[in-house]
């Protein structure tokens, strides 16, 4: 009752009732950031309010019409839309996501709106040349905006609720990834390379953690399209720009981009980074993204005699 009136008498308070709302078991992060505003839109919030409730009887076709309805009308009449809306709906839904575990059945009703909103008939709108909705305009650049690594903080508490939404940011774009929703396969490699082809015995131990569980992410729901992409372009050739992005990390010695020997590479460090592991979790995500990418190379990138 006491959160409710203080919802009623802060608008900005809301947003503290995440977790009651969506009903799942989460900490979530105060309502406004360090400048006092909303980290998640109300007009937002309450699409997904509504949908992502278990008892909810909102379908996801439905939660995506209503968010194509808040797009606003060009200003000068023409088919282009600014791109200011679109930064703040994706990073409304950015951090939606975040604060969903990975395995909470709530992160693939999200994804299933992000679907959705593809399959929307083409309005003739344009963003950036990119057709609303089908190509999701804006969306690639809201997410390498928090690809410069997760934020600091001495307080321990506040440093685990930035860990966690780093997992979750990655998790929900290894999901995108796996329905063919996004492309951003470059993201994977970036965080297997964080975690496994770097030194990591001067990293903390919870950074450690993080990054294994960030990198298993991309094994656990990305994992066949990077092991296809593999089979499917064994030796790729890569521009300049992609042989600088995706180049190898210091400990290991073979090519850029997503090849077969890195795979095993990822395989085996996978394994040996999960004993230095110091969470249950990070150690068995480890040790189960070793396993699955095993399986891969025996059913999928082993030649056939």
């Amino acid at each position: 009752m006491g959160e409710a009136t203080a919802a009623l008498e802060d608008p900005r308070a809301w947003q503290y009732l995440t977790m009651q709302v969506f009903r799942i078991n989460l900490n979530v992060r105060p309502p406004t950031d360090a400048q006092g505003k909303a980290r998640i839109g109300a007009d937002v919030f309450n699409i997904f309010n509504d949908y992502i409730v278990p008892e909810s009887s909102v379908t996801a076709a439905q939660a995506a019409v209503a968010v194509s309805k808040l797009v606003p009308d060009p200003a000068d009449g023409s088919n282009a839309l600014d791109d200011g809306f679109f930064f703040s709906l994706w990073n409304d839904i950015i951090n939606i996501a975040v604060q969903i575990p990975h395995d909470h059945p709530a992160m693939d009703k999200l994804l299933k709106v992000m679907r959705e909103l593809t399959l929307l008939p083409d309005t003739g709108l344009r963003v950036w040349d990119s057709r609303l909705w089908t190509d999701l305009p804006v969306l690639g650049a809201a997410f390498r905006e928090r690809l410069n690594g997760p934020g600091t903080s001495r307080n321990e508490e506040e440093q685990a609720v930035i860990d966690r939404e780093w997992v979750g940011f990655h998790a929900f774009s290894a999901k995108l990834i796996s329905a063919g929703v996004v492309g951003y396969t470059n993201q994977a490699v970036w965080m297997l390379r964080d975690a496994l082809e770097e030194d990591t015995s001067a990293k903390a131990p919870s950074a450690l953690d993080r990054d294994l569980v960030t990198a298993a992410m991309y094994i656990e729901y990305a994992g066949p399209i990077l092991a296809e992409s593999i089979v499917r372009t064994p030796d790729p050739t890569l521009s300049k720009e992609d042989e600088r992005s995706l180049r190898p990390g210091p400990l290991y010695d073979g090519k850029a981009g997503l090849r077969s020997d890195r795979w095993l590479f990822w395989l085996k460090r996978f394994g040996e980074q999960a004993e230095k592991a110091t969470t249950d979790e990070a150690k068995s995500l480890a040790l189960r993204s070793s396993r699955l990418m095993e399986i891969w190379v025996e059913k999928r990138l082993q030649p056939k005699s």
